[in-house]
């Protein structure tokens, strides 16, 4: 197989690399994009949210604005209405009830784009990464690696207590920001130059660090897909954490305060367990700029 050259097709669905200049439907969340939601979230949390609450919280700013813990906006809201409710959980439900997908970035290093645009985001099994492995360092071109030699770097990486990666738990890398994959602060642009983690690890147990990350970065180009994930395959803790996020950004923009949770290296991944449909993608782009600590 050769894995150098791009195989032909698709090139129709390239998309510009600037998020900016790309289309965005309005049942779609886009994350960095806080002016195509402000507004919608302003509305939507209008019935729990008064007048009185933003004006209480002006006048009384608390100390500390922050995602995690929304103590301080629940206990405005329960002094002005009188109950106690959850605005964290409150603001998540809003989102999965009214917009239709989450925009997230997903960063790999592919020669086939054909895969993700037939078969959607999967996450491979162990067996497809090991024989990818195979592909690539068992050809006769790499002296005394053997199937032995690919077998024990397997058997140390998952045959400990904390296996490095089970095919029983799966996961699949987005980021809602998909500046995490391209920048210094991101610390994710490895995806990028060298694919998957478990390659990775494989390769430098069968060939040394330097010769791994040069054969990797001979197959195919650095590519992110963009996929509008339904919003029904969002974990509740993934949805929870970003509609705290968005409180935080919406409240701190009320008294001029530099909000955190977009901030370099905040972070903004989220982790499916569920492979994402070919029809949800939007697009690809082949970054020609992107950092990582692995370099």
């Amino acid at each position: 197989m050769a894995w150098e050259s791009m195989i032909p097709g698709f090139e129709h669905r390239e998309i510009p690399a600037n998020a900016e200049e790309r289309q965005v439907a309005k049942d779609i969340f886009v994350y960095p994009a806080i002016s195509l939601w402000r507004a919608t979230m302003w509305r939507l949390l209008a019935p729990i949210i008064t007048k009185e609450v933003t004006d209480t919280f002006k006048a009384y700013p608390p100390d500390y604005v922050v995602s995690d813990d929304l103590r301080w906006l629940d206990g405005i809201i329960e002094d002005i209405s009188g109950s106690s409710g959850d605005i964290k959980k409150e603001t998540a439900d809003l989102l999965r009830q009214n917009f239709k997908a989450f925009r997230a970035a997903h960063a790999t290093r592919t020669h086939d784009l054909g895969m993700y645009y037939s078969n959607g985001i999967v996450c491979p099994t162990n067996a497809d990464i090991e024989n990818t492995a195979r592909s690539l360092f068992l050809n006769g071109s790499f002296q005394g690696v053997t199937e032995a030699r690919l077998q024990a770097a397997i058997d140390e990486l998952n045959n400990g207590s904390s296996p490095y990666r089970s095919d029983d738990a799966r996961w699949i890398f987005f980021c809602a920001n998909e500046e995490d994959f391209t920048t210094k602060w991101g610390q994710a642009g490895h995806y990028l130059d060298f694919g998957s983690e478990y390659l990775f690890n494989l390769a430098i147990r069968l060939v040394g660090r330097e010769k791994a990350k040069s054969v990797l970065r001979t197959v195919g180009r650095p590519t992110v897909l963009i996929a509008d994930i339904p919003m029904s395959y969002l974990r509740e803790a993934t949805l929870l954490e970003f509609a705290g996020n968005i409180l935080e950004i919406l409240f701190c923009e009320l008294i001029g305060r530099e909000e955190h949770s977009l901030s370099p290296g905040s972070g903004s991944a989220l982790i499916l367990d569920v492979a994402v449909p070919p029809a949800c993608l939007v697009g690809h782009y082949h970054p020609s700029r992107f950092f990582h600590p692995h370099k």
